[in-house]
């Protein structure tokens, strides 16, 4: 199956490197890092500044039910990511790559375009309030406060129309990546920032477990045979190899960091970032010196345990 028709649809990035640079993956990866760091920092700053922390994105509240709220959200975002995997998986097994591929677009697609028509706007809204002493600068966020519901809507339209064309089309492939990043970096900001003081921290726990089973027993490791069956058989050595990067890993790094930002200070988020880059630069180290048939990795487990240690060492201090 042409690598284009998977990266219509495929939620994660995928990067062409090449082999001949040993240190190629070491470079793509602190690049992709520094990237969610910028996004997930001014996206949370934003938020936080304006809306404070909340509940509004779970689907339980800590606030009503307790802590054990934390444990059933859990379940229920394993249960989405669950299905959706297992749906994934059926797809490519009956070959229907087209509903793969209308789902993945317009999904992807909604998504970008709902998390940019909200933080964009904010970003604008705060950057204005900043420098509002300027008289000029003060009739232009009146004004953007009046209209703020149509540009809202005029930023979700034009992203979303944006991403899918990233997806579906060359001339515009070089969006994607960047894109698709923006989209789980601020989506992570989101469950950082809006379920709870407890559910991030569990979640970060639950699916850093999940991931190690995904990538080496189930779901994941399935699709991934899956598709490398489909590839061509070549004899000829290839200069370049793929690296992909599931978009939940950049999602669960964005957690850690808003979480730590929004709930403790800004020593700590520096502390949680340096846990988080640690960790992937030791997954990477882990991943090079793997056997070339072990080259399906978990990227989340040691950077989010490391990231956890740190937010479990202050808030025990």
């Amino acid at each position: 199956m042409p690598s284009k028709r998977i990266s219509s649809w495929f939620p994660a990035l995928i990067y062409n490197l090449d082999k001949k640079d040993k240190y190629s993956v070491l470079k793509l990866i602190t690049k992709i890092f520094i990237a969610n760091l910028f996004f997930a920092s001014i996206a949370t700053i934003t938020l936080w500044l304006i809306f404070g922390t909340g509940e509004e994105a779970a689907f339980f509240k800590e606030s009503e039910i307790g802590s054990s709220a934390a444990v059933y959200n859990l379940i229920m975002f394993l249960l989405i990511a669950i299905t959706a995997s297992i749906a994934i998986y059926l797809l490519i097994k009956l070959r229907k790559f087209g509903i793969l591929e209308l789902i993945g677009v317009v999904l992807l697609a909604f998504v970008n375009g709902s998390i940019s028509s909200i933080v964009l706007p904010l970003i604008v809204y705060l950057g204005l309030c900043m420098i509002s002493f300027i008289p000029t600068v003060s009739y232009l966020l009146n004004l953007v406060a009046y209209s703020f519901d149509i540009i809202s809507l005029t930023v979700f339209i034009l992203f979303f129309v944006l991403q899918a064309l990233a997806l579906l089309h060359d001339k515009f492939g070089f969006l994607r990546n960047i894109f698709l990043l923006i989209t789980a970096s601020w989506s992570g900001v989101f469950m950082g920032l809006y379920t709870g003081s407890l559910t991030p921290l569990v979640l970060m726990v639950g699916f850093s477990l999940y991931d190690i089973y995904a990538v080496k027993q189930g779901p994941i490791r399935k699709i991934t045979e899956e598709l490398r069956e489909l590839q061509p058989k070549s004899t000829e050595e290839k200069e370049e190899s793929s690296f992909v990067l599931g978009l939940g890993d950049l999602f669960f790094y964005s957690v850690a960091l808003s979480y730590s930002l929004a709930y403790f200070n800004l020593m700590v988020f520096i502390e949680v970032a340096i846990g988080l880059i640690i960790g992937i630069l030791a997954t990477i180290w882990i991943l090079i010196s793997s056997p070339k048939s072990e080259q399906e990795l978990p990227a989340l487990p040691i950077p989010l345990m490391l990231a956890l240690l740190v937010i479990c060492l202050n808030l025990l201090l």
